[in-house]
């Protein structure tokens, strides 16, 4: 279980950083803003990082600038919660909670710092996803695990792969779904191989699905696999999805620039809530 809490610490950072990333098109500056950026877990510590916006012609490698002491008032159901504690992360401030969130509360931070307009954002929390039955054959490419989706509620999904090799060493899989055993899922088909895929459930609403995932490569004997299903509230939703198409828009040779989704008033960036699920075997 630590090394599956130290997978998900490290994700968030990942996936937070490439918020910060430099996009080469040249768009309209609306100056310095706040930027917040924290995904909710329950029954996890709260992590948030402050930067600050700045112009997509001015190049920086280490991404946006850290705003040095921002005031953040984090609250739960409206009740102020303790101070956040700075901790460096992978060289990156990050401001920490002393208590781990709580599933059914709804949280919000309010930013503030000198020289910047304040900003807020507030979620939820989803429930966790119904997923189960994993299994992965060795040398083989294909993975496949079962998903209940409720009835009547529009439920969003985030799938990623993580192996461990027999030395520990951890990464996240490329894969994509199988064309030959997802015919609910038509919509969500690609080409290309991803480390996640991101969906809604309008196509299988209330439907106990079996998804089949094809990795790029195929995998070992003796690999530690994990599975990893988060439930995702419609903020969350939105940014991993504009995220995800503004990378694709930055492959292609020509098109326009694609807006990555912020629920933060007055600033960029997202407070989403999420919920993972992580179905783990080792492939004999």
């Amino acid at each position: 279980m630590k090394v599956l809490k130290k997978i998900f610490v490290y994700a968030i950072g990942l996936v937070l950083i490439s918020c910060e990333k430099k996009v080469p098109f040249h768009v309209p500056y609306e100056g310095n803003k706040i930027v917040v950026n924290s995904l909710i877990q329950p029954d996890s510590l709260l992590y948030v990082r402050v930067t600050s916006s700045t112009p997509s012609n001015v190049y920086n490698e280490d991404g946006f600038p850290e705003i040095k002491n921002p005031a953040i008032v984090l609250t739960a159901d409206g009740e102020q919660l303790p101070d956040l504690k700075p901790m460096l992360i992978n060289g990156k401030t990050w401001w920490v909670s002393n208590t781990p969130a709580v599933l059914g509360k709804q949280y919000q931070a309010k930013v503030s710092a000198a020289g910047f307009t304040p900003v807020e954002a507030k979620d939820t929390m989803p429930g966790a996803p119904a997923a189960e039955q994993l299994g992965a054959l060795r040398n083989s490419k294909r993975i496949q695990f079962v998903l209940k989706d409720r009835p009547g509620a529009t439920d969003y999904y985030r799938i990623r792969v993580a192996a461990t090799t027999p030395d520990s060493v951890t990464s996240w899989l490329l894969f994509r779904l199988d064309p030959a055993f997802n015919n609910n899922l038509i919509d969500f088909f690609t080409r290309e191989n991803f480390t996640s895929l991101v969906m809604n459930d309008e196509r299988f609403d209330g439907k106990t699905i079996t998804f089949v995932l094809e990795t790029a490569f195929p995998i070992p004997a003796k690999t530690r696999l994990t599975v990893e299903i988060s439930a995702l509230t419609s903020s969350t939703y939105q940014y991993f999805s504009t995220l995800l198409a503004q990378s694709e828009s930055l492959s292609a040779i020509t098109g326009a620039p694609v807006r990555v989704f912020s629920n933060v008033t007055n600033g960029y960036g997202i407070l989403g809530g999420i919920n993972a699920k992580k179905l783990t075997i080792t492939v004999e």
